[in-house]
């Protein structure tokens, strides 16, 4: 059932939704506005539902997003968040090198603020090894550049054709550039450091949720 636009008294509105006026906790429910409020529930932002984003050795930094046909947006409009918001990353694709100690730069980004920038270092990888890339990033404070705190937490791995997996972890906080007051898209950009074209990272799956 769609709740759009309807308002009924508080204890209709729980009636309908089975639950108990008592057990109200991260949602919030309203007899004088809109049903709900969505402090503390995990919402899609964006879904990335286009063909496989390609990047291979040689190429220069590129995005793994392709927003055509998404769902949603990963624009993060200006004073649209506060203290406390989260947003989450899941990803995940094929990732391919020629040979072993082969590296590429991973970077997130929020507008022209760099959150978070890794080099990743693989081992020889055949065809049908895969990669996932997952992580959170939590505003410790709003506002203007020098005043906006950004904390980034992320976990790439990947796992061979033999399946044995390793684990790079991300831990970065942006207290400089990053802020809260214009208009930001999130971006997540990789680019090889070795140029050899048979190198590759195919972004198969993005999705961005938030926690406001």
């Amino acid at each position: 059932m769609s709740l759009n636009h309807i308002i009924y008294p508080l204890e209709e509105q729980t009636e309908r939704l089975n639950i108990d006026v008592c057990d109200i906790h991260c949602c919030r429910i309203y007899s004088e506005t809109p049903l709900i409020s969505y402090d503390n529930i995990e919402i899609r932002a964006y879904e990335q539902l286009s063909p496989d984003v390609n990047i291979s050795g040689g190429q220069p930094e590129k995005t793994i997003f392709n927003t055509t046909g998404a769902l949603g947006s990963n624009l993060i409009p200006a004073n649209s968040v506060r203290k406390g918001s989260k947003y989450k990353v899941y990803s995940h694709g094929q990732i391919e090198t020629d040979g072993a100690n082969q590296q590429f730069i991973i970077k997130t980004k929020l507008g022209t603020a760099v959150i978070e920038e890794k080099t990743i270092t693989l081992p020889n990888l055949n065809n049908g090894s895969i990669y996932q890339f997952n992580g959170e990033i939590l505003l410790y404070e709003i506002g203007d550049a020098g005043t906006a705190i950004a904390k980034s937490f992320f976990n790439f791995s990947f796992t061979d054709q033999q399946g044995n997996t390793e684990n790079y972890f991300i831990d970065e906080i942006n207290n400089t550039t990053f802020q809260t007051t214009a208009d930001a898209v999130a971006d997540i950009t990789v680019q090889w450091v070795n140029i050899n074209p048979t190198n590759l990272f195919s972004c198969h799956s993005l999705t961005i949720t938030k926690i406001y």
